[in-house]
């Protein structure tokens, strides 16, 4: 089997980043034109990749960017519902200052490489179960008849993954572009871009 390539991208700008607010799951926010303007650059840096197809998620934020890479570039777009941002329980709709305000002990660990991957904010998932999920998706994706993909996520949800190859929580910028690749003989392999 060839090697499969997978870019794995954050969505562009809303508000609610703008205003350091957490959206989770449960808020479904449109890109704003910064949002857009970021979409438009980085179909730029995919072009020469030549993607043959681009699963996103479901909200509108990850949709939007990958509708508009998409479009740049002639390619088609695939929702995969567990490509969603973690559910964050009481925290979504808050702003950062708030949730660290309120849990400071699990905001602590929530960004910490060597925190337990059991934490959660209460009535949310926890940084296992969005890892599990995403890694779910890929190992899906794996056998998927084409070599070149885009996937169109979060940050939290494309954090949690990035750990189970190694690469600790860091600062996600809006529209952040990583490559994991897969062959049977290596496995699993991140690529810096």
């Amino acid at each position: 089997m060839r090697q499969k390539d997978f870019y794995i991208f954050r969505h562009g700008e809303t508000d609610c980043n703008r205003e350091g607010r957490w959206q989770g799951c449960g808020i479904d926010m449109d890109l704003n034109d910064t949002g857009r303007r970021q979409a438009e650059e980085l179909s730029k840096r995919l072009a020469p990749l030549n993607l043959q197809v681009i699963f996103s998620s479901p909200l509108k934020r990850a949709l939007q960017t990958a509708q508009i890479v998409a479009g740049l570039n002639n390619i088609p777009i695939e929702i995969i519902p567990d490509l969603r941002e973690g559910c964050f329980g009481e925290a979504e709709g808050l702003l950062k200052t708030e949730i660290e305000r309120r849990w400071p002990d699990i905001f602590t660990a929530w960004y910490a490489p060597e925190s337990d991957m059991s934490v959660g904010f209460p009535g949310g998932e926890t940084k296992r179960q969005m890892q599990e999920r995403m890694l779910r998706v890929l190992e899906n994706l794996k056998t998927y008849p084409v070599c070149r993909m885009g996937i169109a996520s979060h940050g939290s949800s494309i954090r949690y993954l990035l750990m189970a190859f190694g690469y600790g929580p860091h600062k996600m910028p809006n529209t952040a572009l990583y490559h994991l690749t897969y062959a049977e003989d290596t496995g699993w392999k991140l690529v810096n871009i």
